[in-house]
């Protein structure tokens, strides 16, 4: 599966607290932390590099994702629910907690991410890979799915509910623990040694 990356040209080196004085989010590699508590809201971030940005003091609402870069960021806690998040690479991020309902995501990677309890119901989800993810206790409801893949990823405790996902490869992941409704499981690929989770799941014993 081919994901389009973020198309990023020319950027400047810019301090977020600048960036948010002038309202502009377009083209800047940001690279310094802030203290102050802001507010970021109806903006969108367009051909921007976030470089070990912590988010715990920046609240951001409605604020659409656009050809972004977050490598070694703090996004816990965070909502993106009903915004469009196209062509992004989270990165060795910490995204705990954090919401994307009802979210248009298309061509974004999830790289090394720390991710649990992250809600994804309803979210529309289009060339999107987890690679390397802890995605424990992580919700998939209702989802409307089009070319995903999980790649070594730990999804212990999640559940997929009403979600199709004929054709998802979870072979290489751990799924213990992870919970299928009858609609989602229909159609997995998975390796000989899940076999026994999805089985107990049904309720059916194996005499040895």
């Amino acid at each position: 599966m081919k994901i389009n990356p973020p198309k990023i040209n020319h950027i400047e080196k810019e301090n977020l607290l600048n960036a948010y004085q002038k309202e502009e989010f377009a083209n800047f590699h940001f690279t310094e932390n802030i203290d102050d508590a802001i507010v970021i809201e109806n903006h969108t971030f367009d051909s921007c590099i976030f470089d070990r940005i912590n988010f715990s003091h920046i609240e951001l609402s409605h604020v659409d994702l656009v050809d972004v870069i977050f490598d070694g960021c703090d996004l816990s806690n965070k909502n993106f629910d009903e915004q469009p998040i196209t062509r992004i690479l989270f990165k060795n991020c910490k995204i705990i907690g954090t919401s994307f309902i009802q979210s248009s995501i298309k061509d974004v990677c999830f790289e090394n991410c720390m991710m649990q309890y992250v809600n994804f119901a309803n979210a529309k989800l289009n060339q999107v890979s987890f690679d390397n993810c802890t995605l424990m206790d992580t919700t998939f409801l209702e989802n409307e799915i089009k070319n995903i893949t999980f790649s070594h990823t730990k999804l212990q405790g999640s559940e997929f509910l009403q979600t199709k996902l004929k054709g998802v490869d979870f072979s290489t992941c751990d799924i213990s623990l992870t919970s299928f409704d009858f609609f989602s499981l229909k159609g997995i690929i998975i390796d000989q040694f899940q076999c026994q989770h999805l089985i107990g799941m049904l309720g059916v014993s194996v005499r040895e």
